[in-house]
């Protein structure tokens, strides 16, 4: 009887095209924020018992640090697994669909394959475009604010994380410059703890020049607290302060050790425009950048992945098959495109198609299976 009123659900949902369409984005987005709770939930249990002890042991910390820490860490595991999420979504959605006849219902009505996931990839567009404001907007802080607590091993009460960045390297001429830390504020830069290693013709290193710090002020560079190690005598000499005479822009130590994925969209481009200037390879920046589009638009895929699960299932009676068959490919998805990001970064691969080549591949695989599978 049950099962009677379904169908007859179903079919009077077939009059009324949009309402059929709302149903199916319903289901999707239902069993998408359910995984989603339920899958946070469960990885920030187990990452909270993990760091809770070195959480505690903060100078200062309280228990109200444990909650801390899972506002900064939530939004980070939300950004990354929204796209297998939405996989998990489609593949139950469909699968359910599929038990209950509700697919033959759809088909015998005169909707085809791509009629049928065309709801879940329009909800797919709307959690892509709340995935890259989330991102954008909360995540990129919550990394910057949670790594700056990390590196002061989860003291209470720090100030806010500030424009900074560590463990800079910058090339001058034949000689190297590391910096562990840049902070700017305003026109002023301040290098912590610098290091600058003279070489030769030949790039053998020849004397070191220490500094406890430098600082940028009025278009000049002074450094402080100065030691100079002569390899060839072994000799130390202190020398104070001194006029720092460099032909580095001040902004390329900034952009040199920025964590793309701890900044927005607008602050990666400045960063690749001015290493660009300067004749800098920017492969690194350029995949992130393109990555920011791909990771929320590869939920636009998981629809068409999970049609194994929807399309001739019912008269093969293999539907747990492709389920895992759907899965693998989703799995697999993930793979490639870190392969290839990492390929890009390297500069083994154009970074626009180290990109964007796994998720056209596997969209056009998706597409492929469902024509394939289709009754």
């Amino acid at each position: 009887m049950q099962r009677v009123l379904r169908y007859s659900s179903i079919i009077g949902r077939l009059f009324n095209p949009g309402s059929l369409d709302l149903y199916l984005a319903k289901v999707f987005l239902l069993r998408y924020l359910v995984i989603l709770v339920g899958l946070i939930a469960t990885l920030q249990a187990l990452d909270l018992l993990a760091k809770s002890d070195e959480i505690l042991a903060g100078e200062g910390a309280t228990m109200a640090d444990l909650w801390t820490y899972v506002t900064l860490r939530t939004p980070q595991l939300a950004s990354l697994f929204s796209p297998f999420v939405a996989l998990l979504a489609a593949i139950l959605s469909f699968a359910g669909l599929n038990v209950h006849s509700e697919i033959i219902i759809m088909k015998a009505a005169g909707w085809n394959a791509f009629r049928i996931v065309l709801p879940l990839i329009m909800m797919s567009i709307l959690i892509a475009a709340l995935h890259f404001v989330f991102n954008e907007t909360v995540s990129v802080k919550a990394r910057a604010e949670l790594r700056n607590w990390e590196e002061h091993d989860f003291a209470a009460d720090l100030p806010p994380a500030p424009d900074v960045v560590y463990d800079s390297w910058v090339a001058d001429g034949n000689n190297l410059i590391k910096a562990e830390s840049a902070s700017r504020n305003g026109s002023i830069l301040l290098l912590d703890n610098v290091t600058q290693y003279i070489r030769n013709k030949e790039q053998q290193v020849t004397a070191l020049i220490k500094a406890d710090f430098a600082v940028y002020r009025d278009g000049a560079w002074t450094l402080f607290e100065v030691k100079k190690f002569d390899l060839k005598t072994l000799e130390v000499t202190p020398m104070e302060n001194l006029d720092w005479k460099t032909n580095v822009p001040p902004e390329r130590y900034i952009a040199l050790a920025l964590k793309p994925d701890q900044v927005n969209l607008q602050q990666l481009r400045q960063a690749i425009k001015q290493l660009q200037m300067e004749g800098h390879a920017t492969n690194d920046y350029e995949t992130a950048l393109h990555q920011k589009f791909v990771s929320p638009l590869s939920t636009l895929l998981m629809p068409l992945l999970a049609g194994l699960a929807a399309f001739g299932l019912h008269r093969g009676g293999n539907l747990f098959g492709r389920i895992l068959l759907t899965l693998g490919m989703g799995f697999g998805y993930f793979v490639i495109n870190n392969l290839f990001v990492a390929l890009g970064q390297y500069g083994a691969v154009p970074p626009f198609i180290a990109a964007w080549l796994p998720l056209l591949l596997f969209s056009l695989t998706g597409i492929s299976f469902i024509l394939l599978t289709e009754e």
